[in-house]
């Protein structure tokens, strides 16, 4: 996966209930390098001529690094991606994602237990020929407010 993740550290955490939204504009570009070039956050090479959205270059990372997990996932190359389980499992964000709680938020086996992070990747193989950025907005909208 592209280097090291975005971290967002919630002030408390996620409940049942609560709805987590990701959102980033569809022309924010960043490039892997190689394979489709500069693309959004959903992986998607963006021309003058606006989104390419059929041209989706899906890739896995490999099975070394910090998140081996990562190598049980597939997502097209230049996708922003998410974990809130510190890398176990992921997600496709995107440029609009939207996601209800159902569980409670936390890490197993803590005690007591952790406010979960979220993780954001750049989806790549090789993160070390990956140019640009994105800006990302992140809302937790709370179930009992």
């Amino acid at each position: 996966m592209g280097g090291v993740p975005a971290t967002v550290q919630f002030n408390k955490p996620l409940t049942s209930g609560d709805t987590l939204q990701i959102i980033t504009s569809d022309f924010v570009l960043w490039n892997s390098g190689g394979g489709p070039g500069s693309t959004n956050a959903d992986g998607v090479p963006v021309t003058d001529n606006g989104p390419q959205w059929g041209q989706l270059n899906p890739g896995t990372p490999d099975r070394g690094g910090p998140f081996p997990a990562a190598a049980n996932y597939s997502f097209g190359v230049g996708t922003l991606v998410g974990s809130l389980d510190g890398g176990r499992s992921f997600f496709a964000a995107g440029t609009r994602f939207e996601m209800k709680v159902l569980g409670n938020g936390l890490l197993p086996a803590t005690n007591p237990p952790a406010i979960p992070n979220l993780f954001l990747f750049y989806w790549d193989v090789n993160s070390l020929d990956n140019a640009g950025a994105i800006t990302f907005s992140v809302r937790v909208i709370r179930a009992n407010q």
